[in-house]
């Protein structure tokens, strides 16, 4: 489903549309942009607008997700999700990803997972927010840990990317770890 109007100071969260299909689209053609995706190996993700077309029927038809379009300045910079959402639970798995890679390393990642987390553990009463990358992505390792996620293990040889076997890291935000970081938080939902 399409995630709800989050916004924030520097940037806005709102639900993935049609007319975001392009930018993913062209983001998903950008070697450089999908190099740590180890989905790229499936056959459909293989083929940006098709990757781009069924990341929206998800947005659509997944009840147990919701999916973001990240705006800065009214443009569409990048996605974030949640999928896998238990709310007996009370736990969901989380993902994103700048596209524009001019507004990489301006601490844009860090601020749409505040935004996001803020609405899933206040609103949503979620207890626990679950992120994994493959190990050689550092720089998303570095925006988890600013979010204030922590290392909580290591899958070995856990996924394929172009025929090798790649370790991947779980990380994750409890939410009475979250809740001692909250002081002032710079949110909001429209």
């Amino acid at each position: 489903m399409f995630g709800p109007r989050l916004t924030g100071t520097r940037i806005t969260l709102r639900g993935f549309g049609p007319s975001d299909i392009p930018h993913f689209r062209r983001w998903f053609a950008d070697p450089t942009v999908v190099r740590y995706w180890w989905l790229k190996d499936v056959p459909w993700a293989r083929s940006p607008t098709v990757a781009a077309l069924i990341l929206f029927a998800r947005a659509v038809l997944d009840k147990q997700a919701m999916f973001w379009t990240i705006e800065r300045d009214g443009r569409p910079i990048g996605h974030t999700n949640i999928r896998q959402i238990d709310r007996a639970a009370g736990h969901a798995v989380s993902s994103m990803f700048i596209g524009e890679k001019t507004e990489h390393g301006r601490g844009l990642a860090v601020d749409a997972i505040a935004i996001r987390n803020a609405y899933l553990f206040e609103r949503c009463g979620l207890n626990k927010i679950k992120a994994i990358a493959l190990s050689r992505n550092h720089a998303i390792h570095r925006v988890f840990e600013k979010a204030g996620y922590r290392l909580v293990g290591t899958a070995s040889d856990d996924v394929s990317v172009g025929g090798q076997r790649h370790d991947v890291l779980l990380f994750e935000l409890r939410r009475a770890d979250w809740e001692q970081t909250q002081s002032s938080p710079e949110r909001g939902a429209a």
